[in-house]
């Protein structure tokens, strides 16, 4: 029977939220909350989705790796070109970066391409959280050799090759953005040792809970082992045991995680057209938006809109398939 890890949507939405709350407070929207750190990183997406995609593809019945990648490029790559395309206009008309237009250009058709995240240096960020497109992509290209070379492993050979990937994310904190794809291929080596039943699980689910509730609090004190702790969160809760896990499983907070990633790309829109408000008719003299309720509505907002647009693409999606 194929296995299903409700819980772990859910995830997506918290490791989202830690994220744009954190990126808001950066850009002095919300400077009351000070909000300096990031508990959980875009490395959870990697992460989550390595794992799941190891699972999927493990059954015989699972679906073909071409289409459903080529589905979510179609899902994700047209958000990616709006939300560029809305920056570029906004700082262009903001900053007049258009007094040097052939870096502009070029910092544009980096964007577009998904090229700027590997050289960074070249142009400045338009759309901040894309680089996760760029490598997400990297590592869906990659995915159909690897998931093969995986499946011809033993147990032994696997647990090997997840202890280096985690030893080098840690040892090697802080590499650019396009080698963090390693946290993809940890979660697909997780996938797959979970698949084979090679990872000892709780059996109880008190003591499921109590080892999802310290993991919570260890990621929350100790931002040096995060492989380890994302990867012992995620085992946890794809045990689907106890609690927590019910508590994730809600459909509702099961709906808003599996769009959280939209909110994700979208959120370095709204934080530019709030500084368009502030710049052109505030001019920066008062900001509403600096309070507890004020952005606990943009939040509603945000992730309310990509919770009815992820829901309908899933059913557009749905229909598409049946019609085939």
């Amino acid at each position: 029977m194929r296995l299903y890890f409700p819980a772990l949507d859910s995830l997506r939405f918290f490791a989202s939220l830690n994220i744009v709350l954190m990126h808001f407070a950066s850009s002095y929207l919300i400077s009351y909350a000070k909000i300096e750190t990031s508990f959980f990183t875009a490395d959870v997406f990697f992460l989550l989705s390595g794992f799941i995609y190891a699972m999927m593809f493990s059954y015989k019945d699972a679906p073909k790796l071409g289409p459903f990648i080529k589905e979510r490029f179609k899902r994700l790559y047209p958000l990616h070109i709006a939300c560029t395309l809305i920056i570029f206009a906004i700082i262009v008309y903001r900053t007049n970066h258009l007094d040097n237009i052939v870096y502009a250009l070029k910092t544009l058709a980096l964007h577009i391409s998904l090229l700027w995240a590997f050289v960074p240096e070249q142009g400045h960020h338009l759309n901040q959280p894309s680089w996760t497109l760029s490598v997400f992509f990297l590592c869906y290209a990659l995915t159909p050799a690897f998931f093969n070379f995986l499946s011809k492993q033993r147990k032994t050979i696997l647990w090997v090759l997840l202890a280096i990937s985690i030893l080098s994310l840690i040892c090697f904190k802080g590499v650019p953005n396009v080698f963090r794809g390693v946290y993809f291929f940890s979660g697909m080596l997780l996938g797959r040792l979970h698949f084979m039943s090679a990872i000892p699980l709780p059996r109880k689910a008190w003591l499921n809970d109590l080892l999802a509730l310290i993991t919570i609090v260890l990621i929350c004190m100790n931002k040096f082992y995060q492989p380890v702790l994302y990867s012992a969160l995620l085992i946890l809760l794809a045990n689907n045991k106890g609690l927590i896990v019910k508590i994730l499983s809600m459909p509702w907070l099961r709906a808003v995680g599996k769009a959280s990633f939209y909110t994700y790309l979208l959120h370095g829109v709204a934080i530019e057209l709030l500084h368009l408000y502030l710049d052109k008719v505030a001019m920066w003299k008062y900001n509403p938006f600096n309070n507890l309720p004020a952005t606990v509505i943009i939040m509603v907002v945000l992730y309310g809109s990509c919770t009815m647009y992820g829901v309908i693409a899933r059913r557009s999606l749905k229909r598409g398939s049946k019609t085939h």
